[in-house]
């Protein structure tokens, strides 16, 4: 169907098409040729124009050149009545260019000549200074010896100062010590008198532990002896600390001598420093008197090769004179330009005429040439409309035929886009029907393996239960013995079989520990041999000292099935009771991570709280 509409369309669009392009094919050529006509015409028209233009400024130069040269025949009859006042001008710019240049010269010296006058000034200065600080040099060798000699004895006087105040301390240290002593000596004495009196002749004995008997009042008679002996040297110490309490005149008077030293030094320090610099401004001023004397020769030697004989009246006579003359020389000097410009023009204005002819005569050609190509605007405008209906007319033909075609490739499309639907709709229904089936094997599979998991939880529920009140026992010392799971798995204390409804921090950490204890047992025994390996993080944060150890002591026990075990931890407290230590620790330096083997040194330590791996 798509094949015979295709065939209808072309033969309904082709005939229109046809006349239209054989009209069009009959006007092209008539049209053309009005066109080339009209190019050349305009082209001509153009091109006289510009000759027209051409020849009315050939006509003005001529003119110009004209007038010129008129005015440069004037200028040399002006210029030959100038020549008596324009004659000393030149002399007179050159004698002014060499009062300049001695002008110059003279400024120069008089510069130079108030400059000598400053620098003699400034060295007159230099050589008082100079003078006053002759002596600094002598003055600072001896008082840098002086310093020198105060400074030794600052340090004599500073080590007696230092030994007294020693000597002070020793004293009064050895006064505290010794009354310190006395007092706690008294203290046991009268103790041990007052025991002695209070039990009586039946007392036993301090040194040989019998009963005393009759030596009772002796031995009461010497222990009173000793107390007061133990108070009357306390009195002298207590007296003696008094007294050293402040610094005796020993220490006091060789502080001082020490201070006064220490301030006479300091001035002579002082001294020595303003000597010191005074040397160094002596030296420097030297130095700048020798640049200030090579600085003068060097201007006395400008001074002497200066030009003289410079006239100032002179110069102001000549400067007036040519003044007066300027605009006699500037009115000279624009004739000669317009003068010399004379025989120039002549040849130009020959040139400037000639031109002019010949333009003349290009014009005349051209205006020949536009009248022979006898082109007309209406029969030109006539023949525009018969040529631009008929390439109208084939337009509108090509048009309709475009639209046509364009018509009927979207309607192709459109039958290929339904296809195309179509055959997608059937693959996607064989898809659904296919998920279906496979939607409701896996609905049936999720109901199987959720009532399996439901009946292996019922199933495992009391023997972990088992397995977990087993541990509690031994890591609570048999205070609980019991643990129950809920639903949920969750872990439930029972204390003497009813459940705890309150548990401790430590307490909870307990149950969780021994659930996972039972779960990582059974799963050992469901697996038929032992699990090498269990890894616990953690598990003593809350416990106290007690149960961390039975904890310690449950894991051991678990060697059979739990051949290692691993603890990570930050509980230093822990250390004795493991085989193996491996600290891992934050080097901030480096930012990396540091493992060391601390096995070989078992036991407290006193560095950071670094988190540890134990095995």
């Amino acid at each position: 169907m798509s094949v015979a509409t295709r065939s209808v369309m072309k033969s309904m669009g082709s005939r229109p098409g046809c006349r239209q392009q054989q009209a069009l094919a009959e006007a092209e050529p008539r049209w053309q040729q009005w066109v080339e006509r009209r190019e050349r015409t305009l082209s001509l028209h153009g091109d006289l124009r510009v000759a027209e233009q051409g020849v009315v400024v050939a006509r003005q130069e001529f003119q110009r050149l004209d007038k010129e040269l008129a005015a440069a025949l004037a200028a040399r009859e002006e210029l030959r009545s100038l020549e008596a006042e324009v004659a000393p001008i030149a002399k007179l710019k050159a004698e002014l260019t060499e009062l300049d240049r001695l002008h110059r010269e003279d400024a120069a010296r008089r510069e130079e000549q108030a400059s000598l006058t400053e620098l003699t000034r400034n060295l007159n200065r230099l050589d008082r200074r100079i003078a006053e600080l002759a002596e600094a040099e002598v003055a600072l060798e001896r008082a840098s010896k002086e310093a020198r000699d105060l400074a030794a004895t600052l340090e004599a006087a500073d080590k007696v100062a230092r030994e007294q105040q020693a000597t002070w301390v020793r004293e009064k240290e050895y006064a505290n010590t010794r009354r310190t002593e006395l007092l706690k000596q008294h203290e046991e004495v009268k103790d041990q008198r007052d025991k002695i009196e209070r039990l009586g002749p039946e007392g036993q004995c301090p040194t040989c532990l019998r009963p005393l008997g009759a030596e009772h009042r002796a031995v009461l008679d010497v222990l009173n002896n000793q107390l007061e002996v133990i108070v009357t040297d306390g009195t002298y110490f207590k007296q003696r600390i008094e007294q050293l309490a402040t610094p005796p005149a020993a220490v006091t008077q060789a502080e001082a001598a020490r201070d006064a030293l220490r301030e006479e030094a300091r001035q002579a320090s002082e001294r020595e420093g303003t000597l010191r610099e005074q040397a160094r401004e002596r030296a420097r001023l030297q130095k700048e008197r020798a640049g200030l004397v090579k600085r003068m020769q060097e201007i006395e030697r400008r001074v002497a090769a200066r030009d003289v004989g410079y006239n100032a009246e002179r110069h102001n006579a000549v400067r007036q004179e040519l003044t007066r003359l300027e605009p006699v020389a500037l009115a000279a000097a624009a004739l000669a330009a317009r003068a010399d410009r004379a025989e120039a023009l002549v040849g130009e204005a020959e040139i400037a005429e000639k031109a002019l002819s010949t333009r003349e005569e290009h014009v005349k050609q051209l205006a020949e040439a536009v009248k022979a190509q006898g082109f007309s605007e209406p029969k030109f405008q006539a023949a525009r409309e018969r040529h631009d209906r008929a390439a109208h007319a084939l337009r509108a033909a090509e048009l309709a035929v475009a639209e046509t075609r364009g018509e009927l490739v979207a309607a192709e499309t459109a039958v290929r886009e339904i296809e195309r639907r179509v055959t997608e709709r059937t693959a996607r229904e064989r898809t659904i029907a296919e998920r279906k089936i496979e939607l409701r094997v896996h609905n049936e599979l999720d109901r199987a393996f959720s009532d399996l998991r439901a009946e292996l939880n019922a199933a495992m529920r009391p023997e972990i239960g088992a397995l977990a009140s087993g541990f509690l026992s031994d890591l609570t010392d048999a205070r609980y013995d019991e643990v129950d799971l809920d639903e949920d798995y969750r872990v439930v204390v029972l204390d003497e079989g009813v459940p705890k409804p309150v548990i401790s921090g430590g307490e909870e950490d307990i149950a969780n520990l021994v659930l996972r204890l039972a779960i990582s047992q059974m799963i050992a025994e469901r697996a038929g041999q032992p699990l090498s390996l269990l890894v616990l993080d953690e598990i003593f944060g809350s416990l106290d000292e007690s149960r961390r150890q039975h904890v310690l002591a449950l894991l051991r026990r678990l060697g059979d099935r739990f051949p290692q075990v691993i603890l990570i931890t930050h509980i230093e407290q822990v250390r004795d009771g493991l085989d193996r230590i491996i600290r891992v620790s934050y080097d901030a330096t480096t930012g990396t991570s540091v493992v060391r083997d601390e096995t070989a040194t078992l036991g407290p330590t006193g560095g950071a709280p670094d988190e540890s791996v134990a095995a």
